[in-house]
């Protein structure tokens, strides 16, 4: 973990500390980085779409899925 100085904007923090619950400044910081790391990788594979060739029958994975609960 590593130390950094940065300038945040005192409107944004009141109001992601409100609608998160979450008071500490550090812990806004790292739930803000985490959800935009999350929201590009859902955006990259959204890109992917109908770009990756699928191999096999779906109908046939599903049952093997449900074959083993």
């Amino acid at each position: 973990m590593s130390r950094t100085v940065i300038d945040i904007q005192d409107d944004l923090l009141k109001k992601a500390q409100k609608l998160t619950g979450i008071s500490k400044k550090v812990e806004i910081v790292n739930y803000a980085l985490k959800r935009l790391l999350e929201q590009k990788e859902i955006e990259h594979f959204l890109k992917l779409r109908g770009r990756v060739k699928r191999e096999g029958d779906l109908k046939e994975m599903r049952k093997e899925r449900r074959g083993s609960r």
